[in-house]
């Protein structure tokens, strides 16, 4: 395939190294997830009732892009609207570990741009978010990391974290979504009232090899990011490239994009204009797997390396 390359101004490899992270949003299965978020975000805003939303999936399998690219688009369409009462706004909040109702309190006044040390007990912190929910207009949540709210906390905090998210949803027609891990799930499982309120859940997965067409998903991947950045000329289609980079990275899309990343400013630090294969080679990092050094697969016996993978089809 083959990609023609066109530097304007700023588009050096820098820069697309810089601009990967928003192009593997675009690549992947999230712009149908994002139209999702938005359809729902728009029925809470139009009819003024508030729900939920689960997005479920491993380390790495894109949860957090979505989160942020969600903000960005739902802040984009909502801001200065017509409405004499202002913008509805969205706002992320990264779930603090070891989180009690305390820490959560903080953690959404900290998502609220509060500023300096925020101090007070439980009643003066929900206070607070009531009024800046209010006058900021704040009618999306978006809780990443989530499932530390029932994984390291008691069952009696993790209901009232639950009571109070509901008085959220229903005092203030508000749109809360919440990412992590599948334990986040368990979370409606605690509250009958709370899980009734939840509209969409969407479930996220790593890229994968294991069949023929996973690995066809996984080459358009790369094949599209590609087309979009132009950075480099290596042919993705071969399977002697791609199933090494592959196996760099598990199917995660945040290793994919730091592995990606690395190589394309390797070559920008030597004054090319693209990235090569030996730029993926040079900046491999081996992981400790099962006790044992990872062998760099760009070395290895590629039919060593399919049965490593469980690649068991033509190619």
């Amino acid at each position: 395939m083959s990609t023609t390359f066109t530097e304007h101004g700023s588009n050096t490899l820098k820069t697309k190294a810089k601009m990967l992270t928003e192009k593997t949003f675009v690549c992947a299965k999230n712009k149908e997830e994002l139209d999702q978020l938005l359809s729902e975000a728009s029925n809470v805003i139009e009819l003024n009732s508030g729900c939920c939303t689960l997005i479920v999936g491993d380390s790495g399998s894109g949860k957090t892009t979505l989160l942020k690219k969600f903000k960005t688009r739902f802040n984009e369409q909502y801001t200065n609207t017509a409405s004499p009462k202002g913008s509805d706004q969205a706002c992320y909040i990264r779930s603090p570990s070891n989180m009690s109702p305390l820490d959560l309190y903080r953690a959404i006044l900290k998502g609220f741009d509060e500023p300096g040390i925020i101090e007070g007990t439980e009643v003066q912190l929900r206070i607070r978010i009531a009024k800046q929910m209010q006058t900021k207009r704040y009618r999306v949540l978006l809780f990443d990391e989530f499932q530390q709210v029932v994984e390291k906390v008691g069952i009696k905090s993790v209901r009232q974290i639950a009571d109070y998210l509901k008085e959220l949803v229903d005092e203030f027609n508000a749109y809360l979504v919440f990412a992590g891990t599948s334990k986040v799930q368990n979370l409606l499982s605690i509250n009958e009232q709370f899980a009734s309120r939840n509209s969409l859940t969407i479930q996220k997965s790593l890229l994968s090899v294991s069949t023929k067409n996973n690995y066809r998903t996984y080459v358009s991947y790369l094949l599209t990011l590609n087309e979009n950045l132009k950075f480099t000329h290596i042919d993705f289609t071969d399977p002697q490239i791609n199933l090494p980079l592959f196996a760099t990275t598990n199917g995660d899309l945040r290793q994919l994009t730091q592995t990606l990343s690395k190589a394309i400013l390797y070559a920008a630090k030597r004054q090319r204009d693209e990235m090569l294969l030996n730029d993926l080679i040079q900046t491999f990092s081996p992981k400790l797997i099962k006790g044992r050094t990872q062998v760099n697969p760009y070395s290895q016996k590629f039919l060593i390396l399919k049965k490593e993978l469980g690649v068991n089809y033509e190619m």
